[in-house]
């Protein structure tokens, strides 16, 4: 039996506080549907049945660095989805949020990163990111989404 290959790992964890529904947030976990609420977020498809998130479905985002493909690995609406990222770092990355409902009706959105380098280039980089950037980027993303539901309600008004 071969011996096992452990590659060093990080693995991150944020709870988001979102004021709409699960059933309102979880379509919003979508590449397409994110251009609407994530202020600078575009990509490009290269797979999907419907046209959106879907289990199996593949899109690429573009860097300065390169190319990031992803590929939707769970889509279980309205409570869970998962991603695997191929960054052009050497960083593979799995995404997993899952929502719950607070008594009010808001959404706890959790959102879990497990970033795996692959070659020692992409495990210096890995090591080299501080936890506070991705925190702070976790907590820009719910401020967008918040404000994007604040936007909808005033205009339903």
């Amino acid at each position: 039996m071969p011996t096992p290959v452990i590659a060093p790992r990080i693995s991150r964890a944020f709870v988001q506080h979102i004021h709409a529904s699960p059933e309102q947030v979880f379509p919003l976990l979508c590449p397409e549907l994110e251009r609407a609420w994530l202020p600078g977020w575009d990509y490009r498809m290269i797979h999907s049945a419907t046209g959106v998130a879907e289990r199996g479905a593949v899109f690429e985002t573009a860097h300065a660095r390169g190319t990031t493909k992803w590929l939707v690995t769970e889509h279980e609406h309205p409570r869970r989805i998962a991603f695997a990222r191929f960054q052009p770092d050497g960083v593979v990355v799995h995404i997993e949020i899952t929502l719950g409902r607070h008594l009010d009706g808001t959404t706890a959105v959790c959102v879990e990163y497990t970033s795996t380098p692959t070659d020692e280039t992409s495990r210096t980089i890995l090591a080299a990111s501080p936890e506070q950037d991705w925190l702070e980027s976790m907590a820009k993303w719910e401020g967008s989404m918040n404000a994007w539901f604040a936007e909808q309600a005033s205009m339903a008004r």
